[in-house]
């Protein structure tokens, strides 16, 4: 279920191009001397403007340089703002600065930074009111306790989930891991695309079993374990390919923790655990939980034999 709902925030959040409107992830956005657009979005990467931008330009984790004109608002969260243009509304930065780069800078509406400065703003070239809501110093060091949260958490995930996997390990035993991780080897693909259907499968199920109880915990509960047991082949598959000389339970402890961490990485992690979600379900579902390498196709490829009668 979460896998899909991850495809579908792939098909709505990647980047795209539209006469209008430019929406763009981890790649910067350049807004030419001679281009009109109605608005500009950038999530992991930088605008710079030297056109005009006549509605909003809005940038996450990046820098909005302007050098042209922005009739609309401008925001920035955790990154900078340059201006060498005007901006027609409010300019508001949040955990970001806002630095005015040349006296003529004009600003229509409101200047306000959120845990952050500015520079080489004053009445005379702002329209509304210039307001710093916190300062640098207090910007900071919310953002280090906002990083070091961060790290706890992703630390308590580590734990969690390289526990879960050790667990299923356990549980599963080494002869069936190694089943899962074979039916990998034989066809990445078709796992995936299994963990595909086994998605769509579980979320039919799943609403069906809400409709006739009042909570669908047991498909939660499918799912999980599923889930669980996938990785745990996929773990331990990257584990024997990686690392050769470790014992096997090693490699897969090693392997697991190393999943955890690329799943992690801002902007991609989401893929890969989209990649990785899909591939670790279908294993477990085409092997039988373990059961063989071929556990579903051998059931699937079966045509009866019909006797004829004389």
């Amino acid at each position: 279920m979460l896998p899909l709902a991850l495809a579908g925030c792939l098909a709505i959040v990647a980047p795209a191009l539209a006469d209008d409107h430019r929406i763009v992830v981890g790649e910067s956005v350049t807004v030419g001397p001679d281009e009109v657009l109605d608005r500009v979005t950038c999530l992991f990467c930088s605008v710079h403007v030297e056109g005009v931008v006549r509605d909003s330009a809005f940038v996450i984790l990046g820098e909005l340089e302007n050098r042209g004109t922005i009739d609309g608002d401008a925001l920035v969260i955790l990154g900078a703002m340059r201006l060498n243009g005007d901006v027609g509304g409010d300019a508001t930065a949040v955990l970001a600065d806002i630095d005015a780069l040349a006296e003529e800078v004009a600003i229509g509406g409101n200047a306000v930074t959120v845990l952050g400065t500015t520079s080489g703003l004053s009445p005379d070239n702002v329209g509304g009111e210039i307001d710093q809501i916190g300062g640098e110093q207090v910007g900071q060091v919310f953002l280090a306790g906002l990083l070091i949260g961060l790290f706890l958490v992703g630390l308590i995930v580590l734990i969690v989930l390289t526990a879960v996997n050790l667990i299923t390990y356990v549980a599963l035993g080494p002869e069936r891991v190694q089943t899962i991780a074979g039916t990998l080897s034989g066809s990445l693909i078709a796992c995936f695309l299994g963990g595909v259907c086994t998605c769509f499968a579980l979320l039919l199920v799943g609403f069906i079993v809400a409709m006739i109880l009042p909570v669908s915990l047991p498909m939660v509960l499918v799912f999980v374990v599923v889930s669980a047991v996938g990785y745990c082949g996929v773990t331990h598959w990257i584990g024997s390919n990686l690392f050769f000389g470790r014992a096997q339970l090693t490699g897969t402890v090693a392997a697991s923790t190393l999943v955890v961490i690329l799943q992690m990485i801002p902007v991609v992690g989401w893929l890969i655990t989209l990649v990785l979600w899909n591939i670790a379900i279908g294993a477990a579902v085409l092997s039988g939980f373990g059961t063989s390498t071929d556990w579903l196709s051998s059931r699937t490829s079966a045509v009866p034999q019909h006797r004829s009668t004389p």
